[in-house]
């Protein structure tokens, strides 16, 4: 394999070492190291072993999958915290694909959100494709805007998206348990609203939850985020990308295409949970009994089992929950009701 001596003179670069791509699966760095090393062991007592033992140390933490995690984060924590021309400021989450960050453009000033997939492989790159070509065109005040799709110089990618300040639902139910029904409403409402723009453009989102919904309170502005689950005019056979525990419909829990109604079932579920103030809700499907009953009879009808037995436009649920709002709160506006500590 190797054309010229290998040094390891200043080289901290474990990729570099085993001459092969950041991308690399496990397969393709273990046959170069054996290679390598088939080279450059050595073969008489007192031999120069410097080149062997660099090899072996590079294996070691490349062959062990969150050991080579560490390590390709504390790479890109060397680069300065930059990724592209953003400076990255702090980290905001910790996902399956890779790490979402606050970051402020070096030239332009401002702040973006950074969703930096550090899992180096074809499937993951896929799925942050997949993501950024679901929303790239799409423009709402309840979705995040692209930004920019970069890729960097140990072939990583990561995905650029404009920055939504405020907590998230998950965030406003930990500080004030169980929220007012009527704070409720308006979220759903405006939940509705995107994803009844979503839908009409062929695009699901696969993972409604607490955690991927920010509530700007003092503006009532809701946005959706997270679109590593979607799916962009699926078929029949296209399955999902994954399901989330305790918000997923059944039919994306066994792998089955996820369709509006899907997104409807979580919508339901994440109602139950603002509504009764965690998990615990959830996990019993629990509609609190003191809900007004046009508002009880509407998660209901989301959280039914059977997906053909749900609705199954969301123009339409979005009119019909307005319906249900008034009936509920004898007004179609909650006049910027606030949340209370």
């Amino acid at each position: 394999m190797a054309t010229k001596p290998l040094t390891t003179a200043g080289t901290t670069d474990h990729y570099r070492l085993l001459e092969v791509d950041a991308r690399a699966s496990p397969e393709v760095i273990h046959a170069a190291y054996r290679a390598l090393m088939k080279e450059y062991a050595p073969r008489t007592a007192g031999a120069d072993d410097s080149i062997a033992r660099a090899l072996n140390e590079a294996f070691g933490v490349l062959k062990d999958a969150s050991r080579r995690k560490r390590y390709d984060e504390q790479e890109a924590t060397k680069r300065k915290g930059l990724i592209g021309p953003y400076r990255l400021l702090h980290q905001v989450a910790q996902g399956g694909f890779g790490t979402t960050y606050k970051a402020e453009h070096t030239l332009a000033g401002g702040y973006s959100c950074i969703k930096h997939c550090s899992e180096v492989s074809a499937h993951a790159e896929d799925i942050l494709r997949q993501e950024t070509q679901a929303i790239w065109n799409l423009q709402h005040s309840g979705l995040p805007g692209m930004r920019d799709l970069l890729q960097l110089p140990d072939k990583s990618f990561a995905l650029a998206m404009s920055w939504i300040e405020g907590p998230t639902l998950q965030q406003l139910v930990e500080k004030h348990g169980r929220l007012d029904p009527e704070n409720v409403a308006w979220i759903a409402e405006r939940l509705l609203n995107t994803l009844a723009h979503l839908h009409r453009h062929g695009v699901l989102h696969g993972d409604i939850k607490p955690q991927n919904i920010i509530v700007q309170e003092e503006s009532h502005i809701v946005v959706l985020v997270d679109f590593g689950l979607s799916m962009a005019k699926p078929s029949a056979t296209s399955g999902n990308k994954g399901h989330t525990d305790l918000f997923s419909p059944p039919e994306q829990m066994v792998g089955k295409t996820i369709v509006p109604g899907s997104d409807f079932y979580s919508l339901g579920m994440t109602m139950i949970y603002a509504l009764g103030g965690g998990y615990g809700a959830v996990e019993r499907k629990d509609v609190p009994a003191n809900l007004p009953d046009e508002m009880c009879a509407f998660i209901r009808s989301l959280i039914v089992r059977n997906v053909l037995e749900r609705p199954r436009a969301a123009a339409d649920l979005f009119e019909k929950f307005k319906d249900a709002r008034l009936k509920s709160f004898g007004r179609a506006h909650s006049n910027m009701k606030q949340f209370t500590v």
